[in-house]
């Protein structure tokens, strides 16, 4: 029984983990689309001399996205250092397994969970963000390894590999909360 238990906890620990990393990956992410945008706008308005709407509206809207995701990227990690604490005590008693300091590891991470209730439920939204933008990148990238004619085998196996790892991301980032 006190094996089983510890089994479901280890599990829910690691689904966890999964939206936690999901979530940092996400917000770098968006940290570096938003720098790239900034400078893909900026530059050229830079060169010309002139400031152009649109470019201008892009880059105020990648700044806001780039300001967001640090949030995003500090809000995740917080709550991943306090979860570590959980996992480390997980690591140390899977050997030594009794009913007395399962419970009391359960009780902790109830707590943990009852206390940042609302940090969580944005990382969910943030993981199927995550999860939908990885999905829509591999199902695009699988358009390009069936559309382009590629050179060698060697192109072909990594354009297939990076188009399986992007579905793969969009998998877990996706469902990731639902077993959580």
């Amino acid at each position: 029984m006190e094996k089983e238990t510890l089994g479901r906890f280890d599990r829910e620990t690691r689904s966890f983990y999964a939206l936690v990393i999901v979530n940092i990956v996400g917000a770098g992410l968006a940290m570096s689309f938003g720098v790239a945008t900034v400078v893909n706008n900026l530059i050229p308005m830079i060169n010309e001399w002139s400031i152009q709407l649109l470019r201008t509206a892009f880059t105020g809207l990648a700044l806001g996205g780039f300001v967001f995701a640090i949030r995003w990227l500090i809000l995740s990690a917080g709550l991943f250092g306090e979860f570590d604490d959980v996992r480390d005590e997980l690591k140390e008693v899977s050997g030594k397994v009794n009913e007395e300091t399962l419970t009391q590891l359960i009780v902790r991470n109830l707590a943990f969970y009852r206390d940042n209730k609302p940090t969580i439920d944005k990382l969910k939204l943030g993981s199927r963000v995550t999860g939908a933008f990885f999905l829509l990148s591999g199902a695009t990238a699988a358009l390009n390894v069936l559309t382009v004619d590629f050179t060698g085998p060697i192109g072909l196996l990594t354009a297939a590999f990076g188009t399986l790892l992007c579905i793969a991301l969009g998998i877990v980032g996706v469902y990731s909360p639902y077993f959580f």
